[in-house]
């Protein structure tokens, strides 16, 4: 793997190319948890398209040209359509002493944007291009966003745009505020600003034009008092805790300080996938299997009590599974998370075997209905801005696959003589270690297979343990038990 420093710019703020209104905007009840206010990293890859290359060339397309005075211009021009994200967030108070909210002042002040060079060519980055991505750090402007998980008053977006050796490739590494989108949302702005910047930036040509509307599900603007019609939301409570759970220690994870943490990727290819799949139901998902599988191997690897519960967290989006009446607009890129819980005693999960713990993350499965939704929003309202109860609890997203549900046809990830080769949601520096989210992808292997690539953050004596066991859990003939 390829080693080397990125040489950067003095970085400077990108605002709309045109005036947008300077208003307040209210954020919904999802997203104004405490659980989502943090900063989620992200590196775009785009390699040169050679002469040989069968990529349609558009009208108004440039065979030359700077990426970075191209992204640059078109990310201008997407803000005027995205402008709450050129503003800042705001703490107000509640009238009536009810606490706090956050809230976005439309300032029009724009986003950190940074101009790099690497002296690397995008080969060097690994082939198959896939995590971990060397020195993903320079490529990412995490010095300037400080703290990651103080959003108030900063930035809401910081991007990195790099050029690689001979201008052969470029690099977008990006930082956003989790309070204001999704993953999704976040998408949806990149495939934006890829659009305009094929059409030098003339915003008369998007199709599908973001969509704020967050009053959609914030409960106050429906009834003057929430009601809590579904009592069951247990990724916000407490892990119960039995009488001989009592001097149960306090969860490792939470209490090791974040410079003791190590991040590692995993890869799972076809071979670790069969090995693992001929002790689970033929029906198991990839992402059932992978996460069982993960779930198991960290909990040995942490050494819980065998009676300590512990439990699994599948943030998931209601985008595809609400079948809301009416449905959002197009364009809606506010939060649209969904936590789900599987839960077990350590000494249940390690010490059954691996079909056990694919049949908890089954249980943990429920129809995204109105009335769920409706619930789970007015929880969030009554009780303020909550944040997810983590101790004893694995997290992992599924960030696998946001292209494709974007519509990323060929044409439509090509910028100007480049295309899009790869990336994705990214665990670097301080940023993986604020959230502890595991990030699930997928990528390709070197014969072209596909595979499953997952982030995990770990204590580091842990992580030690954690490589030891999801090897043997991958590779043996037997995955009955991780203890």
């Amino acid at each position: 793997m390829a080693t080397f420093t990125a040489r950067r710019r003095k970085a400077e703020l990108v605002a709309p190319a045109r005036p947008t209104p300077h208003e307040h905007k209210a954020l919904s009840d999802i997203d104004s948890q405490r659980g989502l206010e943090l900063y989620a990293a992200g590196v775009e890859f785009f390699h040169h398209r050679h002469a040989a290359t069968t990529a349609p060339v558009l009208s108004g397309d440039d065979t030359g040209g700077d990426p970075v005075g191209i992204i640059r211009a078109a990310l201008a021009e997407a803000l005027v359509s995205f402008y709450p994200l050129a503003g800042r967030l705001r703490e107000v108070a509640v009238a009536g002493g009810g606490g706090s909210k956050l809230v976005v002042e439309c300032t029009a002040e724009g986003v950190v944007f940074v101009e790099a060079d690497a002296d690397v060519q995008l080969q060097e980055l690994g082939q198959p291009l896939a995590p971990p991505y060397p020195c993903v750090e320079e490529l990412l402007c995490s010095n300037l966003v400080g703290e990651p998980d103080v959003v108030v008053g900063k930035p809401l977006l910081f991007m990195q745009v790099t050029r690689l050796r001979n201008n052969e490739g470029f690099c977008i590494g990006y930082h956003y505020c989790h309070t204001i989108t999704d993953a999704f949302g976040m998408a949806q702005l990149l495939h934006t600003v890829y659009r305009l910047a094929r059409r030098h930036g003339d915003g008369e040509l998007l199709t599908n034009p973001p969509v704020w509307e967050r009053d959609l599900l914030v409960v106050t603007l429906r009834r003057a008092s929430p009601r809590i019609t579904h009592v069951e939301h247990p990724a916000y409570e407490p892990l119960p805790i039995s009488s001989s759970d009592a001097a149960a220690q306090e969860d490792v994870v939470r209490t090791t300080p974040r410079e003791q943490m190590v991040t590692r990727y995993f890869h799972l290819g076809p071979t670790e996938m069969a090995a693992m799949r001929g002790h689970v139901p033929l029906s198991a998902t990839v992402f059932e299997l992978v996460t069982a599988a993960l779930w198991r191997c960290r909990t040995a690897a942490l050494g819980y009590a065998p009676t300590q519960r512990v439990r699994v967290l599948v943030m998931s989006s209601a985008r595809w599974s609400w079948k809301r009446d009416p449905p959002l607009p197009r364009g809606f890129y506010g939060n649209l998370l969904v936590p789900q819980i599987a839960e077990a005693t350590a000494g249940e999960l390690c010490g059954r075997p691996l079909a056990h713990a694919v049949e908890l993350l089954r249980r943990r499965k429920f129809e995204v209905t109105d009335e769920y939704m409706r619930s789970m929003i007015d929880m969030l309202a009554r009780r303020g801005r909550p944040s997810f109860n983590l101790d004893w609890t694995y997290v992992v997203a599924d960030v696998g696959g946001l292209g494709r549900s974007l519509g990323g046809a060929a044409a439509a990830m090509v910028v100007g003589r480049w295309e899009r080769a790869g990336g994705g949601i990214t665990a670097a520096g301080q940023v993986i270690a604020a959230s502890l989210y595991s990030y699930y992808e997928r990528c390709r292997g070197e014969a072209g297979e596909e595979a499953a690539v997952v982030s995990m953050c770990l204590p580091a004596p842990a992580m030690e343990r954690f490589a030891r066991e999801i090897t043997a859990c991958s590779n043996s003939r037997s995955a009955i038990s991780a203890m």
